[in-house]
């Protein structure tokens, strides 16, 4: 029950922050609407940067409409895999929601954004920047989210807001009731061996969690970092792998199930190299 009740206080704490940025986040959505189409396909040389600098913005969308536009041909490989490596799903609002972590928030924007863009032109130099050569097979793909309209309801915007922080606020409780168990039963956050946080193989196995498609991974990552059981390296290896519902979209349309299956395995390649340079660099 003590547990409950601290899982129950610290998760309460961070609801209105996170009603907060949701909404502000959906506004700047509304705000730029369809542009999001014409700035991916129009950006160019300047794909990855682009890329990461949308994939940074919490919205599942993204990394669905990164494939998309992809498998049409009309963004290089190097440029889809920023936007996967700059996705966070709900990891940026569950971080701010934590006023304790607040100083690991710019930090935390900058390494993503860094490693999405740098990783992006290393792709497309190594590929010579050739575009996917997918066919489209004439159908029209559209992007599953609600989020993205033209019009701006401020009633709506706030019920959904309300709505999706509610489901994050679930998340956290949860996620905070098995992970205050564990400290407090197996004392997860002083282990030693492999998985510790002072062990630079941590952000390889977070990495292949991070793949998992699902926003509560990217919650759960975030929350393990709070309360010092993953490092800040394995944290955004774990985050960089986490490009949420975009891989499940990639499997499913790409016609070639290998391929897809390659760049996903190229993302988590990235993702571990890039926690164990973090974490040689941090240390």
């Amino acid at each position: 029950m003590e547990l409950i009740h601290e899982a129950l206080h610290d998760t309460i704490i961070a609801l209105p922050i996170l009603i907060v940025a949701f909404v502000f986040i959906e506004f700047i959505e509304h705000r730029m609407g369809k542009k999001y189409d014409y700035k991916i396909k129009s950006a160019g040389k300047f794909g990855p940067i682009i890329g990461a600098a949308l994939g940074i913005i919490p919205q599942c969308g993204f990394s669905i409409l990164g494939v998309m536009f992809y498998l049409q041909g009309y963004i290089t490989l190097g440029t889809l895999l920023s936007i996967f490596l700059a996705t966070s799903d709900e990891a940026l609002p569950v971080l701010v929601s934590h006023p304790e972590a607040m100083d690991k928030v710019l930090p935390f924007i900058l390494i993503k954004f860094s490693i999405a863009v740098v990783w992006g032109y290393i792709i497309d130099y190594v590929l010579k920047s050739k575009t996917s050569e997918i066919e489209d097979a004439g159908a029209e793909l559209a992007v599953a989210d609600e989020c993205l309209t033209e019009h701006f309801n401020l009633k709506e915007v706030l019920i959904h807001s309300a709505r999706k922080s509610f489901r994050i606020f679930i998340y956290m409780f949860l996620i905070n009731i098995v992970l205050a168990y564990l400290v407090d039963m197996f004392h997860i956050d002083k282990s030693v061996g492999v998985l510790s946080k002072s062990s630079a193989i941590q952000p390889v196995f977070v990495s292949l969690i991070g793949l998992i498609p699902n926003c509560a991974i990217s919650v759960g990552i975030i929350q393990a970092f709070v309360l010092g059981i993953l490092s800040f390296s394995s944290t955004i290896a774990g985050l960089c792998a986490n490009a949420g519902l975009g891989l499940i979209y990639l499997v499913k349309e790409s016609k070639s199930k290998l391929d897809a299956l390659k760049i996903i395995g190229l993302l988590y390649l990235i993702s571990s190299l890039t926690g164990m340079l973090l974490f040689a660099f941090l240390k």
